[in-house]
């Protein structure tokens, strides 16, 4: 049985992989099911993991997919 925490990583991978690139303030409104700490949660592990991208651009911050290395340039 799939965890909770497996859960939200499949749901943030799901909306940056449909999407390409996000703000984190973007992902919360396309995932309300999510609350902000959970969120948070997911995306430090994730980013930890190397799944995802998170950039700071200026103020905000940016989330994308990491490309297979296959494919990265």
């Amino acid at each position: 049985m799939p965890s909770l925490h497996s859960n939200n990583e499949a749901l943030v991978l799901e909306r940056l992989d449909r999407a390409g690139c996000l703000t984190i303030e973007q992902l919360a409104a396309e995932l309300p099911e999510l609350t902000w700490s959970e969120l948070f949660h997911t995306i430090d592990s994730l980013s930890r993991s190397g799944a995802i991208v998170l950039q700071r651009k200026g103020f905000i911050y940016e989330l994308r997919a990491r490309l297979p290395a296959s494919i990265s340039t």
